[in-house]
């Protein structure tokens, strides 16, 4: 089901969080208009997030939710959207402590003096594996602008 609906950028979370499932069409300043898709994603969850692993492990179980998060942009995509909304702690889960959420971050390189698409450069930077992967889901699924 499409639904219109014209609102300012700082709106968008809000119409996102109502609409909860659906494919949507948002008028953003400008007459620039764009297709999203929001999806409500149950992530797959580490039993033990307290534990200690090693990034390799860590990827592992990430590799997994993102592999659902993918399947849901190309049927985004079949449907015409040109964003698609994934929930926060999606792709690793939650309850960390400080030293758990270690081996599940990307480190986001410093990009004041670069510019750097993360699926086409991969190699520029250590531990960017999940960004790279979401990076190439976005390109080959036309969800850039």
């Amino acid at each position: 089901m499409e639904k219109r609906a014209t609102a300012p950028p700082f709106m968008l979370r809000l119409i996102f969080f109502v609409l909860g499932h659906q494919v949507l069409s948002i008028d953003i300043k400008r007459g620039k208009h764009y297709v999203a898709a929001v999806y409500e994603h149950h992530a797959i969850l580490n039993p033990n997030p307290a534990a200690i692993i090693d990034r390799y492990t860590a990827l592992q179980l990430m590799k997994r939710n993102l592999d659902i998060y993918e399947e849901q942009v190309i049927n985004a995509a079949k449907q015409g959207a040109q964003i698609i909304i994934f929930p926060e702690d999606g792709i690793q889960g939650f309850n960390f402590t400080r030293t758990s959420i270690y081996p599940y971050l990307d480190f986001i390189p410093n990009l004041d003096s670069l510019i750097w698409n993360p699926c086409k450069e991969f190699y520029l930077f250590n531990d960017t594996e999940i960004l790279h992967r979401l990076s190439c889901m976005a390109l080959k699924n036309r969800m850039t602008d």
